[in-house]
């Protein structure tokens, strides 16, 4: 017999430890800037434990044999159900490695230019259109209005 544990539980306990890791780094920060990231990560640990109780009870239900009954859009997970999210964790994660690297703008031309061809835009009009104006917006309304200073990167030290 095989150890059956439904994903609700890996689900539950991921939610909970990155929860409690977040709780744990908002200590370095003022603590009136502290409040409101503390209430959303405490609501985040209370769903991780609904998720993780959910998770038992299905669990439970898994190791007597008995159907699980999914409703809506739920279904087990399987590889190509997280192939997707995946691929786009791992284009964000090298956005954010190259941002301080080649800097802001080359950085996100770069990331939205991937990531459209990978989501099969193939109009090049959409491109042009969601890259320059996505960069337009931000260095009128963040670096010109708001003086933001983003990371430069090697470019234009």
């Amino acid at each position: 017999m095989t150890r059956k544990i439904h994903q609700d539980i890996y689900v539950g306990l991921i939610i909970i430890a990155i929860s409690i890791f977040l709780y744990i780094k908002t200590f370095n920060l003022i603590e009136a800037a502290a409040n409101y990231p503390r209430i959303l990560l405490g609501l985040f640990i209370g769903f991780g434990i609904v998720i993780l109780l959910g998770g038992l009870k299905k669990t439970r239900t898994l190791r007597n044999e008995e159907p699980i009954e999914y409703s809506g859009d739920e279904q087990p997970l399987n590889f190509n159900m997280l192939k997707s999210p995946l691929v786009t964790l791992g284009i964000v994660v090298v956005y954010v490695l190259l941002l301080s690297i080649i800097g802001f703008f080359p950085a996100t031309i770069l990331f939205m230019a991937v990531f459209l061809g990978f989501m099969k835009v193939r109009d090049w009009k959409a491109y042009l259109f969601t890259i320059g104006g996505l960069n337009l917006f931000i260095y009128l309304v963040f670096v010109l209005q708001l003086n933001v200073q983003l990371p430069k990167g090697i470019f234009f030290e």
